[in-house]
């Protein structure tokens, strides 16, 4: 023991470990466990980062800042589509440029679908992609070059020839031509 009056022994503050951190925010788990994100500590996985907060090891000072830095990263936010509530990216492979940016149809649906977007971001491609990545219901067909789109059915109309009525047929055929051949 030195006279400096400080206590040099640390096993104290070792006794008293960090609460638990939640590196999302409000309660949500991460979607990305093998995404890297870099804070002021150094550069980690999503998953070692997870694993170090329920630890304790996440001081409380730090562990505020934690989910404005990793939200998008390690896929924080809630899951979403893309495409809107119960439609999918048929169009997978389809490059798009978002935001000034070049990715596929297929990678932007994998990373809403990873909590990666932000709910507002997601609600906003929804109407931007909709014909671009070919926007289909749960259950299409995946495949539009094989199975491309039927298009829509015609409503019946009102034929203009005018039917008779079958009591009508003198001749004993099935037709209302008055000769007897079928």
């Amino acid at each position: 023991d030195d006279d400096d009056g400080d206590d040099d022994d640390d096993d104290d503050d070792a006794d008293e470990p960090n609460p638990v951190c939640d590196i999302c925010g409000n309660g949500r788990q991460i979607g990305n466990p093998d995404a890297f994100v870099r804070i002021s500590v150094g550069q980690v996985t999503c998953e070692k980062l997870q694993e170090s907060s329920e630890r304790g090891e996440i001081p409380s000072d730090l562990c505020d800042s934690i989910p404005s830095q990793i939200n998008s990263a390690c896929g924080c936010n809630p899951p979403c589509s893309v495409c809107g509530f119960g439609v999918q990216v048929r169009n997978l492979d389809k490059n798009i440029e978002v935001d000034g940016e070049s990715t596929t149809c297929g990678q932007l649906q994998a990373d809403g679908f990873a909590g990666s977007l932000k709910s507002d971001k997601c609600e906003s491609l929804s109407r931007l992609l909709s014909s671009e990545c070919g926007c289909g219901g749960i259950g299409d067909d995946d495949d539009d070059d094989a199975n491309p789109p039927k298009p829509p059915v015609p409503s019946p109309t009102q034929s203009p020839i005018t039917s008779t009525d079958d009591d009508d047929d003198d001749d004993g055929d099935d037709d209302d031509d008055g000769d007897d051949d079928d």
